[in-house]
Protein backbone atom coordinates (compact mmCIF):
# COMPACT_ATOMS: atom_id res chain seq x y z
CA UNK A 1 0.00 0.00 0.00
CA UNK A 2 2.86 2.35 0.86
CA UNK A 3 4.44 1.70 -2.54
CA UNK A 4 1.24 2.72 -4.36
CA UNK A 5 0.87 5.75 -2.09
CA UNK A 6 4.44 6.87 -2.82
CA UNK A 7 3.88 6.33 -6.56
CA UNK A 8 0.69 8.40 -6.44
CA UNK A 9 2.44 11.22 -4.58
CA UNK A 10 5.27 11.15 -7.12
CA UNK A 11 2.86 11.26 -10.08
CA UNK A 12 0.93 14.15 -8.49
CA UNK A 13 4.19 16.02 -7.83
CA UNK A 14 5.32 15.57 -11.44
CA UNK A 15 1.88 16.68 -12.69
CA UNK A 16 1.90 19.81 -10.50
CA UNK A 17 5.45 20.72 -11.56
CA UNK A 18 4.53 20.16 -15.22
CA UNK A 19 1.40 22.32 -14.91
CA UNK A 20 3.41 25.07 -13.19
CA UNK A 21 6.02 24.93 -15.95
CA UNK A 22 3.34 25.21 -18.65
CA UNK A 23 1.84 28.29 -16.95
CA UNK A 24 5.30 29.81 -16.56
CA UNK A 25 6.15 29.11 -20.21
CA UNK A 26 2.96 30.84 -21.35
CA UNK A 27 3.76 33.87 -19.20
CA UNK A 28 7.46 34.09 -20.03
CA UNK A 29 8.47 35.03 -23.58
CA UNK A 30 12.14 34.39 -22.78
CA UNK A 31 11.46 30.84 -21.66
CA UNK A 32 9.20 30.30 -24.67
CA UNK A 33 12.10 31.23 -26.93
CA UNK A 34 14.38 28.87 -25.00
CA UNK A 35 11.88 26.02 -25.31
CA UNK A 36 11.60 26.78 -29.04
CA UNK A 37 15.40 26.52 -29.43
CA UNK A 38 15.45 23.22 -27.53
CA UNK A 39 12.56 21.87 -29.60
CA UNK A 40 14.20 22.79 -32.93
CA UNK A 41 17.49 21.27 -31.74
CA UNK A 42 15.69 18.10 -30.65
CA UNK A 43 13.90 17.88 -34.01
CA UNK A 44 17.22 18.18 -35.87
CA UNK A 45 18.85 15.54 -33.66
CA UNK A 46 15.82 13.28 -33.96
CA UNK A 47 15.87 13.53 -37.75
CA UNK A 48 19.60 12.71 -37.84
CA UNK A 49 19.27 9.86 -35.30
CA UNK A 50 18.85 7.01 -37.87
CA UNK A 51 22.05 8.08 -39.70
CA UNK A 52 23.82 8.50 -36.35
CA UNK A 53 22.79 5.00 -35.23
CA UNK A 54 24.02 3.57 -38.53
CA UNK A 55 27.41 5.24 -37.94
CA UNK A 56 27.57 3.78 -34.42
CA UNK A 57 26.85 0.30 -35.80
CA UNK A 58 29.83 0.74 -38.14
CA UNK A 59 32.11 1.35 -35.17
CA UNK A 60 32.40 5.15 -35.46
CA UNK A 61 32.83 6.99 -32.15
CA UNK A 62 29.58 8.61 -30.99
CA UNK A 63 30.94 12.12 -30.45
CA UNK A 64 32.90 12.03 -33.71
CA UNK A 65 29.80 10.88 -35.58
CA UNK A 66 27.62 13.57 -33.99
CA UNK A 67 30.18 16.29 -34.77
CA UNK A 68 30.47 15.10 -38.38
CA UNK A 69 26.70 15.07 -38.93
CA UNK A 70 26.11 18.50 -37.36
CA UNK A 71 29.05 19.99 -39.31
CA UNK A 72 27.73 18.49 -42.55
CA UNK A 73 24.27 19.88 -41.81
CA UNK A 74 25.69 23.37 -41.14
CA UNK A 75 27.65 23.31 -44.41
CA UNK A 76 24.53 22.16 -46.27
CA UNK A 77 22.36 24.92 -44.76
CA UNK A 78 25.01 27.60 -45.41
CA UNK A 79 25.35 26.39 -49.01
CA UNK A 80 21.59 26.42 -49.56
CA UNK A 81 21.26 29.92 -48.08
CA UNK A 82 24.20 31.17 -50.15
CA UNK A 83 22.40 29.99 -53.27
CA UNK A 84 18.85 30.96 -52.27
CA UNK A 85 19.24 34.38 -50.63
CA UNK A 86 20.53 36.23 -53.76
CA UNK A 87 17.77 34.61 -55.83
CA UNK A 88 15.14 35.41 -53.20
CA UNK A 89 16.36 39.01 -53.11
CA UNK A 90 16.11 39.30 -56.89
CA UNK A 91 12.61 37.84 -56.84
CA UNK A 92 11.55 40.15 -53.99
CA UNK A 93 12.39 43.21 -56.12
CA UNK A 94 9.54 42.25 -58.44
CA UNK A 95 7.07 41.52 -55.66
CA UNK A 96 5.56 45.03 -55.47
CA UNK A 97 4.78 45.04 -59.19
CA UNK A 98 3.26 41.56 -58.86
CA UNK A 99 1.06 42.73 -55.97
CA UNK A 100 -0.11 45.70 -58.06
CA UNK A 101 -0.93 43.41 -60.97
CA UNK A 102 -2.93 41.14 -58.67
CA UNK A 103 -4.85 44.16 -57.39
CA UNK A 104 -5.55 45.31 -60.97
CA UNK A 105 -6.73 41.82 -61.86
CA UNK A 106 -9.15 41.81 -58.90
CA UNK A 107 -10.37 45.31 -59.81
CA UNK A 108 -11.08 44.17 -63.38
CA UNK A 109 -12.97 41.22 -61.94
CA UNK A 110 -15.03 43.72 -59.92
CA UNK A 111 -15.98 45.59 -63.07
CA UNK A 112 -17.14 42.39 -64.78
CA UNK A 113 -19.30 41.57 -61.75
CA UNK A 114 -21.03 44.97 -61.83
CA UNK A 115 -24.51 43.54 -62.67
CA UNK A 116 -24.58 41.49 -59.46
CA UNK A 117 -22.76 43.94 -57.19
CA UNK A 118 -26.07 45.67 -56.37
CA UNK A 119 -26.85 42.68 -54.19
CA UNK A 120 -25.48 43.71 -50.78
CA UNK A 121 -24.76 40.14 -49.65
CA UNK A 122 -22.76 39.28 -52.78
CA UNK A 123 -20.98 42.65 -52.68
CA UNK A 124 -20.00 42.04 -49.05
CA UNK A 125 -18.71 38.54 -49.88
CA UNK A 126 -16.66 39.86 -52.83
CA UNK A 127 -15.13 42.60 -50.68
CA UNK A 128 -14.28 40.11 -47.96
CA UNK A 129 -12.72 37.69 -50.47
CA UNK A 130 -10.72 40.49 -52.08
CA UNK A 131 -9.25 41.66 -48.79
CA UNK A 132 -8.43 38.10 -47.71
CA UNK A 133 -6.65 37.31 -50.99
CA UNK A 134 -4.64 40.53 -50.86
CA UNK A 135 -3.66 40.18 -47.22
CA UNK A 136 -3.01 36.43 -47.56
CA UNK A 137 -0.56 36.78 -50.45
CA UNK A 138 1.23 39.72 -48.84
CA UNK A 139 1.46 37.89 -45.49
CA UNK A 140 2.95 34.76 -47.07
CA UNK A 141 5.78 36.68 -48.71
CA UNK A 142 6.30 39.01 -45.75
CA UNK A 143 6.60 36.12 -43.30
CA UNK A 144 9.23 34.44 -45.45
CA UNK A 145 11.38 37.57 -45.50
CA UNK A 146 10.66 38.24 -41.80
CA UNK A 147 11.99 34.75 -41.09
CA UNK A 148 15.24 35.53 -42.94
CA UNK A 149 15.55 38.85 -41.06
CA UNK A 150 14.81 37.06 -37.77
CA UNK A 151 17.66 34.63 -38.42
CA UNK A 152 20.02 37.56 -39.03
CA UNK A 153 18.89 39.44 -35.92
CA UNK A 154 19.04 36.34 -33.68
CA UNK A 155 22.31 34.96 -34.98
CA UNK A 156 23.43 33.87 -31.48
CA UNK A 157 20.30 31.75 -31.02
CA UNK A 158 20.78 30.21 -34.46
CA UNK A 159 24.40 29.33 -33.58
CA UNK A 160 23.27 27.69 -30.32
CA UNK A 161 20.83 25.32 -32.09
CA UNK A 162 23.46 23.03 -33.72
CA UNK A 163 25.40 22.92 -30.42
CA UNK A 164 22.32 21.72 -28.52
CA UNK A 165 21.52 19.29 -31.36
CA UNK A 166 25.06 17.89 -31.08
CA UNK A 167 24.58 17.10 -27.38
CA UNK A 168 21.16 15.56 -28.06
CA UNK A 169 22.88 13.22 -30.51
CA UNK A 170 26.08 12.49 -28.59
CA UNK A 171 24.48 12.19 -25.12
CA UNK A 172 21.05 10.95 -26.19
CA UNK A 173 21.20 7.71 -24.21
CA UNK A 174 22.36 9.54 -21.06
CA UNK A 175 19.55 12.13 -21.38
CA UNK A 176 16.97 9.37 -21.96
CA UNK A 177 18.18 7.56 -18.85
CA UNK A 178 17.89 10.71 -16.73
CA UNK A 179 14.35 11.39 -17.96
CA UNK A 180 13.38 7.76 -17.36
CA UNK A 181 14.70 7.96 -13.78
CA UNK A 182 11.95 10.48 -12.95
CA UNK A 183 9.35 7.70 -13.14
CA UNK A 184 8.83 4.92 -10.55
CA UNK A 185 11.01 1.84 -10.98
CA UNK A 186 8.08 -0.52 -11.60
CA UNK A 187 6.76 1.56 -14.53
CA UNK A 188 10.06 2.32 -16.30
CA UNK A 189 10.01 -0.84 -18.42
CA UNK A 190 6.53 -0.06 -19.77
CA UNK A 191 7.44 3.59 -20.45
CA UNK A 192 10.64 2.56 -22.23
CA UNK A 193 8.74 0.15 -24.49
CA UNK A 194 6.14 2.83 -25.26
CA UNK A 195 8.87 5.34 -26.14
CA UNK A 196 10.62 2.81 -28.41
CA UNK A 197 7.33 2.07 -30.18
CA UNK A 198 6.56 5.79 -30.63
CA UNK A 199 10.13 6.47 -31.78
CA UNK A 200 9.95 3.77 -34.44
CA UNK A 201 6.65 4.96 -35.94
CA UNK A 202 7.19 8.69 -35.50
CA UNK A 203 10.74 8.57 -36.86
CA UNK A 204 9.57 6.80 -40.00
CA UNK A 205 6.74 9.32 -40.47
CA UNK A 206 8.95 12.42 -40.02
CA UNK A 207 11.68 11.15 -42.34
CA UNK A 208 9.17 10.17 -45.02
CA UNK A 209 7.45 13.58 -44.85
CA UNK A 210 10.78 15.42 -45.15
CA UNK A 211 11.82 13.30 -48.15
CA UNK A 212 8.47 13.74 -49.90
CA UNK A 213 8.37 17.49 -49.22
CA UNK A 214 11.88 17.88 -50.63
CA UNK A 215 10.94 15.97 -53.78
CA UNK A 216 7.74 18.01 -54.20
CA UNK A 217 9.67 21.27 -53.76
CA UNK A 218 12.25 20.32 -56.40
CA UNK A 219 9.60 19.11 -58.85
CA UNK A 220 7.54 22.28 -58.28
CA UNK A 221 10.57 24.45 -59.05
CA UNK A 222 11.15 22.73 -62.41
CA UNK A 223 7.44 22.92 -63.28
CA UNK A 224 7.25 26.66 -62.54
CA UNK A 225 10.50 27.40 -64.39
CA UNK A 226 9.34 25.46 -67.45
CA UNK A 227 6.01 27.35 -67.41
CA UNK A 228 7.88 30.67 -66.86
CA UNK A 229 5.92 31.50 -63.69
CA UNK A 230 7.38 34.34 -61.58
CA UNK A 231 8.96 33.67 -58.16
CA UNK A 232 9.70 29.96 -58.80
CA UNK A 233 12.05 29.61 -55.80
CA UNK A 234 9.69 31.21 -53.28
CA UNK A 235 6.66 29.32 -54.60
CA UNK A 236 8.44 25.95 -54.67
CA UNK A 237 9.64 26.45 -51.07
CA UNK A 238 6.09 27.32 -50.04
CA UNK A 239 4.71 24.21 -51.75
CA UNK A 240 7.35 22.04 -50.07
CA UNK A 241 6.53 23.45 -46.63
CA UNK A 242 2.77 23.13 -47.05
CA UNK A 243 3.15 19.58 -48.38
CA UNK A 244 4.07 18.51 -44.84
CA UNK A 245 0.39 19.01 -43.92
CA UNK A 246 -1.74 16.03 -45.08
CA UNK A 247 -4.79 16.61 -47.33
CA UNK A 248 -4.99 20.44 -47.07
CA UNK A 249 -1.29 21.16 -47.56
CA UNK A 250 -1.11 20.51 -51.32
CA UNK A 251 -4.04 22.90 -51.88
CA UNK A 252 -2.50 25.65 -49.74
CA UNK A 253 0.86 25.14 -51.46
CA UNK A 254 -0.48 25.19 -55.02
CA UNK A 255 -2.81 28.18 -54.61
CA UNK A 256 -0.12 30.94 -54.51
CA UNK A 257 1.54 29.50 -57.63
CA UNK A 258 -1.77 29.44 -59.52
CA UNK A 259 -2.55 33.04 -58.44
CA UNK A 260 0.88 34.28 -59.57
CA UNK A 261 0.49 32.39 -62.87
CA UNK A 262 -2.94 33.99 -63.32
CA UNK A 263 -1.21 37.40 -63.50
CA UNK A 264 0.42 36.27 -66.74
CA UNK A 265 -2.66 34.68 -68.27
CA UNK A 266 -5.55 32.30 -67.50
CA UNK A 267 -3.81 29.75 -69.75
CA UNK A 268 -0.64 29.85 -67.60
CA UNK A 269 -2.74 29.47 -64.44
CA UNK A 270 -4.59 26.50 -65.94
CA UNK A 271 -1.37 24.69 -66.93
CA UNK A 272 0.17 25.45 -63.53
CA UNK A 273 -2.86 24.00 -61.76
CA UNK A 274 -2.88 20.93 -64.03
CA UNK A 275 0.82 20.14 -63.58
CA UNK A 276 0.74 20.71 -59.81
CA UNK A 277 -2.33 18.47 -59.61
CA UNK A 278 -0.49 15.76 -61.57
CA UNK A 279 2.50 16.17 -59.23
CA UNK A 280 0.31 15.77 -56.15
CA UNK A 281 -1.37 12.69 -57.63
CA UNK A 282 2.03 11.10 -58.28
CA UNK A 283 3.17 12.00 -54.76
CA UNK A 284 -0.06 10.85 -53.11
CA UNK A 285 -0.68 7.63 -55.04
CA UNK A 286 2.80 6.42 -56.01
CA UNK A 287 5.53 7.92 -53.83
CA UNK A 288 3.75 8.38 -50.50
CA UNK A 289 2.55 4.75 -50.10
CA UNK A 290 6.07 3.46 -50.80
CA UNK A 291 7.93 6.00 -48.65
CA UNK A 292 5.45 6.46 -45.79
CA UNK A 293 3.67 3.13 -45.89
CA UNK A 294 1.14 2.63 -43.09
CA UNK A 295 3.33 4.31 -40.48
CA UNK A 296 0.50 6.50 -39.14
CA UNK A 297 -2.39 3.98 -39.37
CA UNK A 298 -5.01 6.63 -38.61
CA UNK A 299 -8.40 7.13 -40.23
CA UNK A 300 -8.49 10.12 -42.64
CA UNK A 301 -11.38 11.67 -40.66
CA UNK A 302 -9.28 11.60 -37.48
CA UNK A 303 -6.37 13.26 -39.31
CA UNK A 304 -8.67 15.98 -40.69
CA UNK A 305 -10.08 16.68 -37.21
CA UNK A 306 -6.54 16.84 -35.79
CA UNK A 307 -5.54 19.31 -38.51
CA UNK A 308 -8.55 21.53 -37.75
CA UNK A 309 -7.81 21.52 -34.01
CA UNK A 310 -4.09 22.11 -34.61
CA UNK A 311 -4.80 24.96 -37.03
CA UNK A 312 -7.16 26.66 -34.57
CA UNK A 313 -4.73 26.22 -31.68
CA UNK A 314 -1.42 27.24 -33.29
CA UNK A 315 -1.93 28.06 -36.97
CA UNK A 316 0.47 26.54 -39.50
CA UNK A 317 2.79 25.10 -36.82
CA UNK A 318 -0.21 23.51 -35.12
CA UNK A 319 -1.25 21.81 -38.36
CA UNK A 320 2.30 20.52 -38.89
CA UNK A 321 2.50 19.10 -35.36
CA UNK A 322 -1.11 17.84 -35.19
CA UNK A 323 -0.50 14.44 -36.80
CA UNK A 324 2.75 13.61 -34.90
CA UNK A 325 1.08 14.52 -31.59
CA UNK A 326 -1.96 12.46 -32.58
CA UNK A 327 0.31 9.51 -33.39
CA UNK A 328 2.00 9.77 -29.97
CA UNK A 329 -1.37 9.90 -28.15
CA UNK A 330 -2.64 6.92 -30.18
CA UNK A 331 0.47 4.85 -29.40
CA UNK A 332 0.29 5.73 -25.69
CA UNK A 333 -3.38 4.71 -25.54
CA UNK A 334 -2.80 1.41 -27.36
CA UNK A 335 0.33 0.51 -25.39
CA UNK A 336 -1.22 1.39 -22.02
CA UNK A 337 -4.18 -0.85 -22.85
CA UNK A 338 -1.80 -3.64 -23.88
CA UNK A 339 0.62 -3.46 -20.95
CA UNK A 340 -1.71 -2.47 -18.11
CA UNK A 341 -4.99 -4.12 -19.04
Amino acid sequence: MNIYKKSSIRYITVAVITAALIVFIIMSSLLRELICLIFISFLIAYTLRPIYNSMLNRGINGRVGAFFLISLLILLIVGVFAILIPSLFRESLNFNSAAERIQNMVDNFYVKLKPIRDNKTIYSLINSLNSKIDSGIVNIFNKMFDFIIYIGQNLLSVIVIPIIAYYFLADGEYINGKILSIFPMDSRNVIEKMCCHADKILGRYIMSQLILSGLVGIATFFILVSLKVDFPIILSILNAFFNIIPYFGPIFGALPAVVIALIESPRAALWTAVWLYVLQQIEGNMLSPKVTGDSVSMHPLVIILLLIVGGKAAGFIGMVLAVPIGVIVKIMYEDLNYYLF
